[in-house]
């Protein structure tokens, strides 16, 4: 797994940037982001099905609890240092799989066993081995992997892993079969954050130049160029950006999102088009990893920011680029979330973070503000708690470390959500856990069914109506119930 900023870190950071804006609680600020997702597809970032047995689980029981909360994604961290350490030697190729430098030994068991549990793997391709950096970084305020990372040495990577992940590639651990295809790989993590990719800032002749979308553009065109290479049909997703920036030279030196994307696609502050290398971007889908201290109905205060409902200020950006012929290839981008949660209470004992109770009512809430905005596949960050001690590690799963579910596991597999929609019309929303009829109740002296829905599993349902009254609210397929709903 890539490391994350520590979670303590980052949460005092988010307060700090949202304090001012404390006052501002919007009910469901939603009226801009109309997309609607016709498709939602939900997943798992983490490593728990490669850990082993731990306090008496197996992987194995995890995939099956991953197939049971209905994800359909799980993202793989393929560290490019560890899968090709050394710089290919004089002769060898830099794109043949087979090649001396490469080592997918153990990507290729963690391929199949998510293909084999019917879970479908995410690449997400970061982490540069010291060759493949320019010489230079400052170890004490650089990224580890991460700086100037060689674009013609990350697209040959890319090359390498979608040839062997194409479906076609010879298993050589099981003569006379192929390694399971992988159909979406990712380029590079959290790049507009100075640990994962720097310097995301230099000065040029006095004035700050964005040096991070620079550098990263030049990768993500060499690593799409690569990965097509390889397979024609792989989906490349850009990076997710984190969802908040500061200043540049302030000593935290987060690129503010909307900034990072818009010299990504050669844009300017008005959104038109500039000169810069490459003419823009290539890519398939556009991605975000817009963290919320919060509720995700909690508006990032600087416009330059993108936390969960403010996903709408980077599909603008993104429509300019199309406009300004600045994304390649042209045409409509899906918007996926690879990296969103909550931690919950317990396991943290710290004040402010979510009651188990607000952990689930927040997870399923981000999943319908993500779909309200469009989005169409979002990755949870962790199925399973870390380990303590929570000052450092995460404790976002919907299971405790010890196995035991916490109520984010029924939001997760069956959310309900009833909103208003900012029309002056309530919303109805959730996800069907399994094929069959889902019945959405209200309370009222008893349990009255309201509507219902035939849905296959994991499809959405949804109903905009005025008669839709305050109240508690559940839904019921067979023996199955959502949590209950507090409108």
């Amino acid at each position: 797994m890539m490391t994350r900023v520590t979670a303590r870190a980052k949460l005092t950071a988010r307060r700090r940037a949202l304090a001012a804006a404390a006052a501002v609680l919007i009910a469901l600020a939603l009226g801009v982001g109309q997309a609607r997702a016709a498709r939602f597809t939900r997943g798992f970032v983490g490593a728990v099905w490669f850990e082993g047995t731990q306090n008496g689980i197996t992987p194995q029981t995890w995939l099956a609890d991953t197939r049971y909360t209905g994800a359909k994604l799980v993202q793989i961290e393929v560290d490019w240092t560890t899968v090709e350490p050394y710089a290919p030697a004089p002769g060898a190729s830099a794109t043949n799989p087979n090649a001396p430098q490469f080592d997918f030994s153990v990507l290729d068991q963690r391929v199949e066993e998510l293909v084999s549990a019917g879970l479908t793997p995410v690449f997400l391709v970061t982490d540069a081995p010291a060759w493949a950096e320019a010489p230079g970084g400052n170890a004490t305020d650089e990224a580890s992997g991460g700086y100037r990372p060689n674009a013609k040495a990350f697209g040959q990577l890319g090359q390498a892993l979608a040839t062997r992940y194409s479906g076609h590639f010879p298993n050589p651990a099981a003569p006379g079969t192929t390694l399971p295809a992988v159909r979406y790989m990712q380029a590079w993590g959290e790049a507009n954050m100075t640990n994962h990719l720097s310097p995301q800032w230099t000065r040029v002749h006095g004035r700050a130049v964005n040096t991070g979308a620079i550098i990263y553009r030049a990768m993500l065109n060499d690593f799409y160029t690569g990965v097509k290479a390889g397979d024609p049909h792989t989906v490349v997703l850009m990076t997710g950006l984190e969802g908040y920036g500061d200043a540049p030279f302030s000593g935290l030196e987060r690129t503010h999102p909307v900034t990072f994307l818009q010299n990504l696609l050669c844009l300017g502050p008005l959104l038109r088009r500039v000169r810069c290398a490459g003419g823009g971007a290539h890519f398939n889908v556009i991605a975000s990893d817009p963290y919320e201290a919060f509720s995700p109905t909690t508006p990032a205060v600087s416009p330059l920011d993108a936390s969960a409902p403010d996903l709408a200020r980077l599909t603008r950006v993104l429509h300019a680029g199309l406009a300004a012929h600045t994304v390649f290839p042209h045409g409509p981008k899906p918007l996926w979330v690879t990296e969103f949660s909550y931690q919950s209470d317990p396991p943290i004992r710290v004040s402010g973070t979510p009651s188990l109770a607000t952990q689930a009512r927040w997870l399923e809430q981000s999943f319908y503000v993500f779909w309200h905005e469009g989005v169409s596949a979002v990755l949870w960050y962790l199925l399973r708690d870390q380990p303590p001690p929570y000052t450092v590690n995460y404790a976002s799963g919907v299971y405790f470390n010890d196995g035991r579910p916490k109520p984010a596991v029924i939001a997760y597999r069956f959310p309900l959500v009833v909103s208003a929609d900012g029309r002056g019309r309530s919303q109805l929303w959730g996800v069907a856990p399994v094929a069959g009829t889902v019945r959405v109740q209200v309370y009222r002296r008893g349990w009255r069914t309201v509507a219902n829905f035939h849905r296959r599993g994991g499809a959405v349902f949804s109903l905009v109506s005025d008669k839709l009254t305050h109240g508690r609210y559940r839904a019921l397929e067979g023996s199955q119930k959502s949590l209950v709903w507090v409108y």
